[in-house]
């Protein structure tokens, strides 16, 4: 939270308009969508894994909004349907593989991220030239509101996922035995939780979510490429890490991810705002990765000796 303030009052100082209304209701759109591209893989670092297919789902959910949705105009619920179908069944085989075979599952995720991006690149021939619908655009437009509420319905949406997840994680049993599961496997499994069945189900529904997303994607970029989902996974990863969702440690949450989103959002904009591109954007996502593994390696050593 410390970081998050001053990374927004430095904003305020160096960049004119920085503050403003219309500012922070795009920055907030944009921290909410990749808090939500990055929902699935803050449950799945939980359980000690790391899914490298995000990239993936986003890029089935975004062309099945502009070619199915759009070109051939299928309802919105069948696109939907249909992007939860095909991601949630690829990231149930990853979770199934992962635990059948016992095999890290950024082996297992990278190579299905392939299967589902080249299957895309086949179905469409490298051309996705679609429009998605009218309605998605209205979801993540920047001045749209939510019954009435001055907020746009993606920000709604993820401010209602931070209270369910929070719900879900630390009030029910299956939250849990997910948290056991990712602290020790083993241990969770001699008093018999049911590791695979959480592996499985936690990889399907982050893949089918992030699909989701991906859609939700298409509608505010109004339009889809083979290349949409690219950007998620640096900045996704980054946004779960430095929210304080450790890798390996089973500590975290969805708020700590939409925290990491509203800060790396910030400093996206304050970069713009000095004149610097994409590229250093992506140095940016890469140090604060590689300085928060070092913070965790470097806590866990210290909790070791104690």
């Amino acid at each position: 939270m410390v970081v998050l303030v001053a990374v927004y009052a430095w904003g305020s100082v160096r960049l004119e308009g920085f503050s403003s209304a219309s500012s922070l209701r795009a920055m907030s759109v944009l921290a909410a969508l990749l808090a939500l591209a990055s929902l699935g893989q803050t449950l799945v670092i939980l359980i000690g894994g790391l899914d490298l297919a995000v990239p993936g789902y986003i890029t089935v959910g975004a062309v099945a909004a502009a070619q199915l949705g759009g070109d051939r105009h299928w309802p919105l619920w069948l696109v939907c349907a249909f992007t939860v179908a095909v991601c949630g069944l690829a990231g149930a085989a990853i979770g199934a593989i992962c635990h059948l075979l016992r095999v890290q599952s950024l082996v297992v995720s990278l190579g299905m991220s392939s299967v589902l991006i080249g299957g895309v690149v086949v179905a469409t021939n490298a051309t996705t030239l679609g429009i998605p619908p009218a309605s998605l655009s209205s979801l993540s437009a920047v001045m749209s509101t939510t019954f009435g509420i001055p907020a746009p319905p993606v920000v709604v949406v993820t401010i209602g996922l931070v209270a369910a997840t929070w719900l879900f994680l630390s009030h029910t049993v299956t939250g849990r035995r997910l948290y056991a599961t990712g602290a020790n496997p083993l241990a969770a499994e001699e008093i018999l939780i049911p590791t695979g069945r959480i592996r499985i189900g936690v990889f399907a529904f982050g893949a089918a979510f992030t699909g989701l997303v991906g859609i939700l994607i298409a509608g505010f970029s109004s339009g889809a490429s083979v290349s949409t989902g690219d950007p998620y996974f640096y900045s996704g990863l980054a946004a779960v890490l430095v929210g304080g969702t450790a890798l390996g440690a089973a500590q975290g949450d969805f708020l700590r991810t939409v925290l990491g989103a509203l800060t790396l959002t910030g400093l996206t904009t304050i970069l713009s705002g000095a004149g610097l591109g994409e590229g250093d954007t992506r140095i940016l996502y890469g140090v604060a990765i590689i300085l928060v593994v070092l913070a965790y390696g470097r806590g866990r050593r210290l909790r070791d000796r104690l």
